[in-house]
C-alpha cells in the first residue's frame, strides 16, 4: 500500500554498503571524523569551512531525484549514487516558484551546518522554511548551529502547484502519493535522509527536532499527524504558524481551474502526461494568484483538519516549543491598504533617507485606529493558530512550552509603530544573533539597542538549543525558568520574550505570563469597540483569515 513512500527507506538499507572507486564501504562501520569530507549513503560529499562562523557546511546535498518529467507530481524517489567526491559548497537552486517561474524543479536538496569540532552525537535540528508553501528556500543557519552546538539541517521541498495539488488525473495506486501533498512527502523523505545519514556528520539520529515558521510551522502540525513520519523526529518547534487546511473539495476545484487555464482538453492518463510535459514556466504562469497552498486533507496522508486532529489528540505527542509575535498581522495591514490607502503609505516612514513622519500620514485618531487594529488582528492570529494549539495539546501532554515574542525595535520608533514584532521577525533572534530584520529594512537594528538585541537573541537561542538537547528549554544557563503552558484559567501560559529600549541597556524582559488570547473574547472586544474603522478592517481580515472550527 505504501510502496512509493517507502522507496527511499528501502534504498537506504540497500546502500548501507556503498561502492566507492570499485571498493565496497560499509557505512555502518563509518563515523564522523572532523573534516569537510564525509560519507553519505549515496556517495562522499565535500563541504567547506565557513569564513564567518568557522563551521563546517555542506550545501546542496541531494536527497531525492529531480522531480521532473514523469517524476513531476510523484512521491520523491531516491537519487542515484555517485562515484568520487561531490563538492557541496554552493547553495542549491530554490524550488520553482512564482508566476515568473524563478528557481528550478531540480531542487530537492538539503544543507548541513555543524561546529568544526570532534563532537559526535550532537542533537539535530531540521528546519522547514516558510513562505505560504509557495515561495522561499533553505536559509543559512550556520550561526545558529555554532552558537547552539547543534547539527542543523535546512531543507527544500516542492512549492505551489508543484508541491500541493490534488487532481483526479494524477492519482496512482499509492494513496499517499495521490494525496497531492508532494511537498510534505518531500519533507518526510528529507527526514528519512537524516535518519540514515546524519550520524556520518556527527549528529544523533535518535535526537532530532523538526522545526518551522509560518507555512513551515503549518507543515510541522501536518507532520505531527502523519503516522508514516513517526520516529523520524523526537521534538517539534512551531513558530508563528500560518495557513489553513485545504479541503479535498477545494483542492479539486483549484486543480480543475488550473487545468482549464492551461487549455488542456485531454483526460485521464493522457492529461497527466500532458501536464508533466509542460514547461515549468507555463505551469506557474497559469497559477491562480489568490490560491492557498495549505496541506490537502485527503483522508489518507492528512486525515482531517489539523486543528481538529490536535483537539482530538490524534497526533504524535512529542515535546513542543511554540509561539507567536506581538504584531503578526502588521505587514498585512499595509497590504490591505486601510482607509484611503493610508496604511499602505506607512512604508514611507521606514526610509533611510527623507523618511516621512507618521503624523504626515495619520493624525492622532488614525494612529490609534491603526495601532488597535494591528494589535487586535495579531492577537486573533495568535489565538487561533498558537494559543488554541497549546491548549489542545496540553490536554494530552505536559511538555508544551509557549512564547510571546514582543521586541519590534526601540519603543516609540517608527519601525516599532508600523511593524513592531511582526511576522517572521523572531527569526532574527532565534537564528541570526539579533542582526536580521526582515520587513523593517534593518531600521530596528541601531547602535543604541545593540546590547539589548544581542542579549535577547542569546537568551532565545539558548532556550531553543536547550529544548533541542532535552525537550525542555530550561537547562544550565542562568535564565528565568520556563514553565509549561497551563490550561487552568489562573495558571501561567507564556514566556514573554522582550528587552529594554534604554540606550546601551542589555536588560532582558523575560518572565512567565498568564496571557492567553481566546478568539471569542477578542471578537467581543472588536464588537464592543467604538472605532468603526478598526471594526471594519478587523472583520475583513477575520473573514479572510479566521476559520470557524467545526470538528466532528
Amino acid at each position: 500500500m505504501f510502496k512509493t513512500i517507502n522507496i527511499i527507506r528501502i534504498v537506504s538499507i540497500i546502500t548501507a554498503v556503498l561502492v566507492i572507486n570499485g571498493c565496497a564501504v560499509n557505512l555502518a562501520e563509518k563515523n564522523y571524523v572532523q573534516g569537510v569530507t564525509q560519507f553519505s549513503q549515496y556517495g562522499q560529499v565535500k563541504g567547506e569551512i565557513d569564513k564567518g562562523t568557522g563551521n563546517i557546511i555542506w550545501r546542496g546535498i541531494k536527497y531525492a531525484k529531480a522531480p521532473v518529467g514523469d517524476l513531476r507530481w510523484r512521491a520523491p524517489q531516491a537519487p542515484d549514487s555517485w562515484s568520487g567526491v561531490k563538492e557541496t559548497k554552493d547553495n542549491p537552486p530554490a524550488c520553482a516558484q512564482g508566476s515568473n517561474a524563478s528557481g528550478e524543479e531540480d531542487c530537492l536538496y538539503l544543507s548541513v551546518y555543524r561546529p568544526s569540532t570532534v563532537d559526535n552525537n550532537l542533537p539535530v535540528y531540521v528546519w522547514i522554511h516558510g513562505g505560504s508553501n509557495k515561495t522561499g528556500s533553505a536559509p543559512d543557519l550556520s550561526l545558529f548551529a555554532k552558537n547552539s552546538n547543534l547539527v542543523v539541517v535546512s531543507i527544500q521541498y516542492r512549492l505551489g502547484p508543484l508541491g500541493f495539488m490534488n487532481h483526479e488525473a494524477l492519482k496512482t495506486s499509492d494513496p499517499l502519493e495521490s494525496s497531492g501533498n508532494y511537498g510534505i512527502l518531500d519533507q518526510i523523505a528529507a527526514l528519512k535522509w537524516v535518519q540514515t545519514n546524519i550520524r556520518l556528520f556527527g549528529g544523533d539520529p535518535s535526537n532530532v527536532t523538526v522545526a518551522g515558521e509560518s507555512a513551515g510551522a503549518h507543515d510541522i502540525l501536518a507532520l505531527l499527524t502523519i503516522e508514516q513520519a513517526n520516529g523520524l523526529y523526537h521534538k517539534a518547534v512551531y513558530q508563528s504558524g500560518g495557513m489553513e487546511n485545504v479541503s479535498l473539495k477545494q483542492a479539486r476545484e483549484f486543480s480543475t481551474q488550473f487545468v482549464e487555464k492551461l487549455s488542456l482538453k485531454s483526460t485521464g492518463s493522457a492529461l497527466a502526461g500532458d501536464l508533466r510535459a509542460l514547461k515549468v514556466n507555463t505551469l506557474l504562469k497559469a497559477m491562480p494568484g489568490k490560491w492557498r497552498f495549505g496541506v490537502v486533507t485527503d483522508g489518507k496522508l492528512i486525515k482531517g483538519n489539523l486543528l481538529c486532529l490536535m483537539k482530538r489528540g490524534k497526533y504524535n505527542k512529542v515535546p513542543i516549543f511554540l509561539g507567536g509575535n506581538r504584531n503578526e498581522y502588521s505587514m498585512w495591514l499595509q497590504w490591505f491598504g486601510g482607509p484611503e490607502r493610508k496604511w499602505s503609505k506607512l512604508s514611507r516612514t521606514l526610509r533611510r533617507k527623507r523618511a516621512a513622519k507618521i503624523s504626515d500620514i495619520l493624525n492622532d485618531d488614525e494612529q490609534k485606529t491603526f495601532a488597535f487594529t494591528s494589535s487586535l488582528t495579531s492577537r486573533l492570529w495568535v489565538a487561533q493558530l498558537v494559543h488554541s494549539v497549546a491548549r489542545y495539546m496540553r490536554e494530552y501532554q505536559d511538555d508544551v512550552y509557549v512564547y510571546d515574542f514582543q521586541w519590534g525595535g526601540t519603543k516609540g520608533s517608527n519601525v516599532d509603530f508600523v511593524l513592531g514584532a511582526s511576522h517572521a521577525n523572531e527569526l532574527g533572534y532565534f537564528h541570526y544573533g539579533g542582526k536580521w530584520d526582515w520587513m523593517g529594512r534593518g531600521l530596528s537594528l541601531t547602535k543604541d539597542n545593540e546590547a539589548a538585541r544581542l542579549a535577547l537573541s542569546n537568551a532565545m537561542m539558548t532556550y531553543q538549543a536547550q529544548f533541542a538537547y532535552s525537550g525542555n528549554p530550561n537547562g544550565k544557563a542562568d535564565l528565568p525558568k520556563w514553565e509549561v503552558w497551563s490550561n487552568d484559567e489562573t495558571g501561567v501560559k507564556t514566556m514573554n520574550l522582550d528587552t529594554s529600549s534604554e540606550p546601551g541597556s542589555a536588560q532582558l524582559n523575560l518572565y512567565m505570563t498568564k496571557r492567553e488570547y481566546i478568539q471569542a473574547k477578542l471578537i467581543q472586544e472588536m464588537d464592543d469597540s467604538n472605532d468603526p474603522i478598526a471594526q471594519k478592517f478587523t472583520k475583513m481580515i477575520a473573514k479572510h483569515k479566521l476559520v470557524k472550527l467545526e470538528c466532528e
